[in-house]
């Protein structure tokens, strides 16, 4: 009986891995025990994190004021806005070159390179980037300001494990700045309008006028033609005034009093 014993406390021993959080192992285990003694990972490339931030921008090609000329068919004035979603990296450079260091093979870094981060975990509380596995599937983990956790994780069934083996930094100070993002911007016409010079028509200016309104996800688009008088100083389409300085065969000089 004593030799039963001893055998199941070597074979208990022998089970032990170098993995942190509980007595992960290599070997085949259940997905309830994979789920409490590894670390969840909540990646960049899903939708809740790929979308950094949205931004509007307003484009306009005219000037309150400012005398302009429009020949028949040209453009007399247009704004539009767009949305963009903008979609990031997020890279990291280590301020050095470095390595972190054990009795095993050492995880090197070149502060030539830019290394990308993949994702997140927390860790006793503390939430952890982590950078892009090396070619033998090493994770390093950064905090918030760039220093590096001294423990090697590795990726199993879309979790990290960490291992036992205390790594430490050489040269001391070795850590990670942020570099630069390298963004994917999606635009997105949301409002707008454009106004064309139609030329002359039975003694009358006519314009081609067309609006941009959001409408739910999908904005409307609207056409509307105006006519005006030869002989009128001033004319209004939608809230945009417009003082006609010279109207002719050729085309209309004008300039633009308020949009």
């Amino acid at each position: 009986m004593k030799k039963i014993f001893i055998g199941l406390a070597l074979l208990a021993v022998c089970s032990c891995s170098t993995y942190l959080k509980g007595d992960y192992t290599l070997g085949r285990r259940n997905t309830f025990n994979d789920f409490f003694y590894t670390y969840n990972i909540r990646y960049y490339d899903v939708d809740e994190f790929a979308s950094v931030n949205k931004e509007t921008e307003t484009i306009s090609d005219y000037e309150i004021g400012t005398v302009r000329h429009a020949v028949p068919g040209g453009m007399v004035a247009s704004s539009k806005i767009l949305q963009k979603d903008v979609y990031s990296d997020e890279f990291v450079r280590p301020n050095m070159k470095g390595a972190m260091v054990s009795y095993t093979v050492p995880v090197e870094f070149s502060d030539e390179k830019v290394y990308r981060t993949i994702g997140e975990t927390e860790i006793d509380g503390k939430v952890y980037r982590l950078v892009e596995p090396n070619r033998i599937g090493d994770i390093v983990l950064l905090d918030g300001k760039g220093n590096i956790y001294p423990r090697i994780g590795k990726i199993y069934n879309d979790r990290l494990a960490l291992l036992t083996t205390s790594f430490v930094l050489e040269p001391e100070g070795l850590k990670f700045e942020n570099d630069m993002d390298r963004k994917t911007i999606e635009e997105n016409l949301i409002s707008g309008f454009e106004i064309r010079y139609a030329g002359i028509k039975n003694y009358r200016m006519v314009f081609d006028f067309t609006s941009i309104r959001p409408d739910g996800a999908m904005p409307v688009e609207e056409h509307k033609t105006f006519t005006f008088p030869m002989y009128d100083k001033k004319v209004s389409m939608d809230g945009i005034t417009l003082e006609i300085l010279e109207v002719n065969e050729s085309g209309i000089e004008y300039r633009i009093l308020n949009v």
